[in-house]
């Protein structure tokens, strides 16, 4: 419904609970802002502040039903209203709303549009039992059994209410019932003609007893185990149309999680676990429990998405956040605590030798430590991917710096005269050579912390001023994200899904360091990783695990490399092989090999674009007819900066259009729906959330190559870069700017994010 149409006399539902009355001669679902005709003249209306729009039925018309193919359902609105509706698919779901028609023919109104940020629930109107039977879950006669179970426990007593709640005592229950008993008197009547309780009290205990209802039928059926927990979300899921997360299978992202206080969670029961541009995804076991959903929503003043998730897995999520960040809580130091070890190496006076001073930075040096523990774990909680430790010489002092969502931010300066106690005390840690300052050197930390383990992997580099720099890359062991949280265009998305599902071939990941290919690499045998499909990764090092891969590290000190990582697998029977990187010719001929005898091959290059990606392999020796044919696909991948939630919206200039429409190409406002007069591009702000930058989070651009007929003919002739980007483009190829410039219009990040970090 993109059109402006007329509605005539309407009744506004707005998102506070009150109502508004009028003609609406003009709509459109597009429309910021309605102009309602009103008896106290025209009011112009936001439509963010309208939950619905109920289109009044003049007494002399007769409604019809839709007939076959309407779904029934129930819509529940903010302010606890609901509507009795009918829809067709045509007239189903869309970004802003839907339009539904009352069940009730002869009701006020012929016909409702709902605003998606004024519905709570939608749901299918049919009893869980019937879509449970009619699913082959349960027999009818199971269903029978167990609503006859759910009748007896349907109501606590009144009285016991009343005693949970303080209000009398259990001696006081027993006298008032004799005495009901005798005179045909409600319990509550005789509790408050005898003085024990106001009727105020009753009233509260009645609302709290219809609150407790019992059990509801779903929770009966899962205790007699005629359902599974899992079947039972499901299907509530369907009855609400709510997407269905196991959240086993998705890591949680705690920076989101954080943007709700912590007892606000254990509270309500659910749990923020995702965000986009436009609001907050919320885990949630109930779909009917709208206060809270209202109650995060009120406090993010964001919209909010649920997700439908299983009660057990629930409540087991929130308890691992709580415990996590209380553990976080209490690891990491003050900044008064930091300034203390500062002060503290201070009075400890100046390192004369710098080689006494790296030899004698030991376990007992307890300041060292306590400093050096301190920056692991504040780099953790800034969510840093990378410590840099740069001493600046005997005068100036040592400068810390992390790197987080791709940019380095200064932390903190270390006296000068410790520096080499420092980096001492970290290649302890890393069993490192504390003698050698000569030459660089490369070692591991496993960083124990109250809830979890952590690896570091670290690089001393001597420097020109006789010191070592030190670089350590957090590699926090976590969960694979799914491919939808992945950010990809919908056409990248479904030919990627399409590639991975082959039984064969070679699947390639491309970028420079740190642009998240082993997230992606992980991510897409995540969506593979099946009992009946046995995975081997060969990883250097392993910093991603899930369960029922055969994960394996390789060691080149001890001649264990890629290539020989790979051999070994083809003896192991795989049907999928993910190799870390192809890093020389021998790897990659292996991994081409292996992808024409029948098994799926993925690993990644460091390559600038996919088409790139193509003539890099060629120089390095590959037969062109073997990697033509075994070739499926490429992605290319960088990691811009991602807007926080902070931006705002505005109407963009001449400049910036040209911008735009430069950086993108040919195509620009067709391939986008966008006109020089409406063009509006997203802006940072900056807040306490992203410390003032407008930045938070990093969000991954994308360019897949899938190959055609065309491409093997073409890479066998060796055709140029331009050649095979063009034939690229005619598939249906986005490159790495286009897919930046229409991530920037979502609002996920800025052109300025965007050229950041690839050409135009």
């Amino acid at each position: 419904m993109n059109e402006a149409i007329a509605f005539g006399a309407v009744t506004l539902g707005m998102l506070d609970g009150s109502t508004k009355t009028g003609s609406l001669m003009r709509f459109s679902p597009r429309l910021t802002e309605l102009a309602l005709d009103c008896s106290g003249g025209p009011q112009l209306i936001a439509a963010e502040q309208i939950a619905f729009i109920a289109v009044h039925r003049p007494p002399t018309e007769r409604l019809n039903a839709l007939g076959p193919g309407a779904t029934a359902y129930k819509i529940h609105v903010t302010g606890h209203r609901s509507f009795a509706v009918e829809m067709r698919v045509p007239d189903g779901p869309t970004p802003i709303g839907f339009m539904a028609y009352p069940r009730e023919l002869d009701g006020p109104y012929k016909q409702l549009f709902f605003y998606r940020h004024g519905v709570a629930a939608r749901e299918k109107d049919e009893p869980i039992g019937e879509m449970l039977v009619s699913a082959g879950v349960v027999r009818p006669e199971q269903l029978a059994d167990a609503i006859e179970r759910q009748r007896d426990g349907r109501t606590t007593p009144i009285g016991q209410i009343l005693v949970e709640l303080r209000k009398v005592t259990l001696d006081d229950v027993e006298r008032a019932a004799a005495t009901q008993a005798r005179r045909k008197l409600r319990i509550g009547e005789v509790l408050v003609e005898a003085g024990l309780v106001t009727t105020a009290d009753i009233d509260l205990a009645l609302a709290e007893q219809r609150r407790r209802k019992g059990k509801r039928l779903g929770e009966v059926l899962v205790e007699m185990k005629l359902v599974s927990e899992e079947m039972l979300t499901r299907t509530l899921a369907r009855k609400f149309d709510l997407p269905f997360v196991d959240l086993d299978a998705c890591a949680l992202d705690d920076a989101v999680a954080a943007t709700m206080p912590r007892e606000l969670i254990a509270k309500l029961g659910i749990l923020p676990n995702g965000a986009d541009e436009n609001g907050i995804v919320v885990a949630n076991s109930d779909p009917l429990a709208f206060d809270a959903t209202d109650v995060l929503r009120f406090h993010t003043k964001r919209r909010v998405d649920e997700v439908l998730v299983m009660p057990s897995q629930l409540a087991r999520a929130i308890a691992d956040y709580l415990q996590r960040t209380e553990a976080s809580a209490e690891a990491s130091m003050s900044r008064a605590e930091l300034g203390q070890i500062l002060e503290q190496l201070a009075s400890g006076g100046a390192d004369v030798d710098d080689d006494a001073a790296a030899t004698s930075a030991n376990e007992n040096d307890s300041a060292i430590v306590n400093l050096v523990n301190k920056i692991i774990l504040d780099a953790l909680r800034a969510g840093a991917s990378d410590i840099h430790i740069e001493p600046n010489g005997r005068e100036r002092p040592t400068l810390v710096r992390f790197r987080v969502d791709g940019e380095c931010a200064a932390y903190e300066e270390i006296p000068a005269p410790h520096r080499a106690s420092v980096v001492a005390r970290v290649k302890i840690m890393a069993r490192l050579d504390i003698s050698e300052r000569r030459k660089p050197q490369d070692g591991k930390i496993r960083f124990k912390m109250a809830d979890r383990n952590l690896e570091l992997r670290v690089a001393t580099i001597p420097t020109s001023s006789g010191d070592e720099d030190v670089v350590m890359r957090i590699l926090a062991g976590s969960k694979p994200l799914p491919l939808t949280a992945l950010r990809l265009s919908e056409r990248n998305l479904t030919e990627l899904t399409r590639l991975i599902a082959r039984p064969y071939g070679l699947v390639l990941c491309v970028g420079p360091t740190g642009s998240g290919k082993t997230t992606t690499l992980h991510s897409a045998l995540g969506a593979i990783n099946t009992t009946d499909t046995k995975i081997w990764t060969a990883e250097d090092p392993v910093e991603i695990t899930q369960p029922g891969l055969r994960q394996v590290q390789v060691n080149p000190k001890i001649g264990f490399t890629f290539a020989h990582a790979m051999r070994s697998f083809l003896r192991a029977d795989p049907d999928v092989i993910m190799i870390g990187e192809m890093r020389d010719e021998e790897t990659a001929s292996t991994a081409v090999e292996a992808s024409l005898t029948g098994h799926l091959v993925l690993s990644t290059l460091h390559t600038n674009s996919a088409p790139e990606t193509i003539t890099r392999l060629l120089d390095m020796g590959l037969d062109p007819f073997s990697f033509g044919d075994a070739l499926l696909g490429v992605l290319a991948q960088r990691l811009a900066r991602a807007l926080c939630a902070c931006k705002t919206r505005r109407r963009a200039t001449s400049e910036e259009w040209d911008l735009f429409a430069a950086t993108y190409g040919d195509g620009f406002a067709e391939d986008n729906a966008v006109t020089p007069e409406t063009f509006e591009v997203w802006t940072k702000q900056g807040c306490t959330a992203c410390g003032g930058t407008g930045y938070k989070g990093r969000v991954a651009l994308h360019e897949l190559l899938v190959s055609s007929d065309a491409l093997p003919h073409a890479i066998a002739r060796r055709a140029p870069v331009e050649e095979i980007r063009r034939l690229a483009r005619t598939q249906g190829m986005k490159t790495l700017a286009q897919d930046g410039v229409a991530k920037s219009l979502a609002g996920l990040t800025d052109l300025a994010q965007v050229l950041a970090v690839c050409s135009r």
